[in-house]
Order: structure tokens, then C-alpha cells, then sequence
């Protein structure tokens, strides 16, 4: 059985995970979700890339590697994140780009350079949020359908043949497979665009429509994670599992009739040149799939058969 995280009261006010932190290691909160590969034995590890703000990490696990997101305290918030509590942006970041190894566990992740080790210890944990369970049928529909309008015409980082991928129907096998054919890897970056399509997809689909309404994406987006960076398909498997950045879980509490759609599509769509817009329209795309598959579902009433009288 895997270990549990601390409990939710230690999520929510920042529970010592790890104590004897030295003096010239940086502090670090771990997502909950990552707390059996920190919080293990050492493993072995590799950097994937490193930004001003961000450094992602592959660390081997005993079955599949995990990537993890060693963050600036105001980056985005990604669901894999190690995120620095100090208030430097940049922080260890320049030293950690020269590493000539690394190694993740014990609540740690020790850099090896040529000037030492360089140790960013997790001394807290966080869960990554959730959206408030939806209201009504209606509710989602009058919040999808001014998500469409304020959307419009907005482009991502595709195509619109290539962004209209997620619109149909992705309830069987061979759709969701084709879907993923022309959207998984599709854009540049380590997050490109056909896959931020697919995140919002999943995670609107799975929460406003359940698990099922998601699934056969989710499995074709496994079946397709060689064809991205293993980055994106960490995330895409995050948010098959419901998991996302705050500012895509906040429209989806729009999307679930909690909030205005508005400001939390505006706050969404400042991340990244494209990454916030190509979310939004995978959301929209998954919410109305979700909308047809709890209309499906709805009960038939039958109407009273008619007939002449005897």
C-alpha cells in the first residue's frame, strides 16, 4: 500500500514534512501528490530543462519515472510542483542549471555541481486545489455557453482545424485515438499546445461530466505520451486524474456555477504566450462533452400512447 501524505490539516497549514533542515538549504513546499517519490529513498534523477523560473526533473521511480517541477515561488503552480518558499524568483536556479547530477528523496532534492551540493529541502506540504462539485445541469450549461462567447473566435497555438480536434464526438476508442493523433506534441515548448488542449479537455470532461465521460481520452493520451515531452505527459496524466494548476481549476468552479466566468478566464489566459488560451479552449470543449454525456444519461420520459376511443 502506498504511504499517505500528512493529513489535510497539515495541507492547509504548511506541516513540517522533513525537520534538521541545514543552514544552506533552501526551503521548498512538495505537492501532496508527489509525496511517495520525495519522501522515499533517494533516486537518481535528470533534468529535463530550466527557465527563470522553473527547473523540471525525471526522477526514476520503481516502476515509471516521475517528473517533477521545481518552482519559483510565483510560478504558475503546476500539480507537480516543489515550489521555493523563500521570495527570490530566481533563487538557486543559476546554480542548479550546472549540476552535474542529481538526486531526489528524503524529502530532498540535492544538485551535485563543481562548487558542491545545492539542497532544496521540502519541509512542507500542499495539495493541489480542487473545484467545488457541480450545481446544476443548468448551472453548466449557461456557464459553458458564456464561456463560448467570451472565448469567440480566440486562437491558440494551433490551427483551427487542428484546435477543433477535442469537438466531436471522443466517446469511443477509435475518435479519442484520432483526436490524440493530431493534437498530443502538436506546438512548441515543453507544454505545446495540442497538449494544453487535451489537459483542459480531461479536466472538465472528468469533473462536470464524471470519470467515464473522460475515460476514453485518458486512455488514448496514455497510449500517445511517447509523442510529447514527458513533461506534458505528466501533466495530461495529472489532469485525467483531476489534477491542474489553480487558475484552470478556478474556471472550472466557473464552469460548475460557482463563480463568473469572466475574471477567471482572464486569469487564465495570462499564462504562458498561448498555454492559458489553449487550456480554456480544451475546457470549453470538454464541459460541452460533458454536457452530452449527462444529457445521454438523463432519464426518457415516454409520452402516453394515443388511440382512438372504444
Amino acid at each position: 500500500m502506498a504511504a499517505r501524505p500528512p493529513s489535510a490539516a497539515a495541507h492547509g497549514r504548511d506541516a513540517p514534512a522533513h525537520s534538521g533542515a541545514r543552514d544552506d538549504s533552501w526551503p521548498a513546499a512538495a505537492s501532496s501528490a508527489l509525496y511517495d517519490i520525495v519522501s522515499g529513498p533517494f533516486r537518481p534523477s535528470r533534468m529535463l530543462g530550466v527557465s527563470r523560473l522553473a527547473v523540471y526533473l525525471e526522477v526514476e521511480g520503481p516502476h515509471e519515472a516521475t517528473v517533477i517541477a521545481l518552482l519559483a515561488r510565483d510560478a504558475v503552480r503546476l500539480p507537480n510542483g516543489l515550489v521555493l518558499v523563500g521570495t527570490q524568483s530566481v533563487g538557486p536556479f543559476a546554480d542548479v542549471a550546472a549540476a552535474t547530477s542529481v538526486r531526489i528523496g528524503r524529502c530532498s532534492a540535492v544538485f551535485d555541481g563543481p562548487t558542491g551540493p545545492c539542497t532544496v529541502r521540502a519541509g512542507r506540504w500542499w495539495r493541489p486545489p480542487a473545484p467545488r462539485s457541480p450545481l446544476t445541469l443548468r448551472d453548466t450549461a449557461r456557464a459553458t455557453a458564456e464561456l463560448s462567447r467570451a472565448l469567440g473566435a480566440a486562437a491558440g497555438g494551433l490551427p483551427s482545424y487542428a484546435a477543433a480536434a477535442p469537438e466531436g464526438d471522443l466517446a469511443t476508442p477509435s475518435r479519442a485515438d484520432d483526436a490524440c493523433a493530431r493534437l498530443i506534441g502538436r506546438g512548441p515548448g515543453l507544454t505545446p499546445s495540442g497538449d494544453d488542449l487535451v489537459c483542459g479537455y480531461l479536466l472538465a470532461a472528468r469533473h462536470l461530466g464524471g470519470p467515464q465521460a473522460a475515460a476514453p481520452l485518458a486512455a488514448a493520451a496514455q497510449r500517445a505520451g511517447s509523442a510529447t515531452t514527458a513533461l506534458s505527459a505528466a501533466l495530461i496524466g495529472h489532469a485525467a486524474a483531476g489534477r491542474a494548476c489553480p487558475e484552470a481549476v478556478a474556471l472550472l468552479d466557473a464552469l460548475s456555477g460557482h463563480a463568473p466566468v469572466a475574471p477567471a478566464l482572464a486569469t487564465l489566459r495570462g499564462i504562458g504566450h498561448t498555454s492559458g488560451t489553449d487550456l480554456a479552449l480544451g475546457l470549453l470543449a470538454g464541459a460541452r462533452a460533458a454536457l452530452r454525456h449527462r444529457g445521454d444519461r438523463r432519464p426518457r420520459t415516454q409520452r402516453p400512447r394515443t388511440g382512438s376511443a372504444p
